[in-house]
C-alpha cells in the first residue's frame, strides 16, 4: 500500500467517524426539541407501547408493595 493509499484510507475512516458523530449529535438535538416530529414518533412508538405500560405498572406495583 502506498503512502497515498494510507492517507486516503485514514481520511475515509475519519469521514466515517465524523458522519457517525453528526448523526448522534443531530439525534440528540432532535430529542431535546419536544416539538420535533422525531420526538413525537418516539413518544408514540415507545411511551405508548404495551411493554412500556406493563413495565411502568410493575414498577408502581412493586413500590406500592414496599409500603
Amino acid at each position: 500500500m502506498t503512502e497515498e493509499d494510507k492517507e486516503r484510507a485514514a481520511a475515509y475512516l475519519k469521514l466515517q467517524e465524523d458522519v457517525k458523530q453528526l448523526i448522534v449529535d443531530t439525534m440528540y438535538k432532535e430529542l431535546q426539541n419536544y416539538g420535533s416530529p422525531m420526538h413525537a414518533q418516539i413518544a408514540a412508538s415507545l411511551l405508548c407501547s404495551q411493554p412500556f405500560k406493563d413495565a411502568v405498572k410493575n414498577v408502581i406495583k412493586d413500590q406500592m408493595n414496599k409500603y
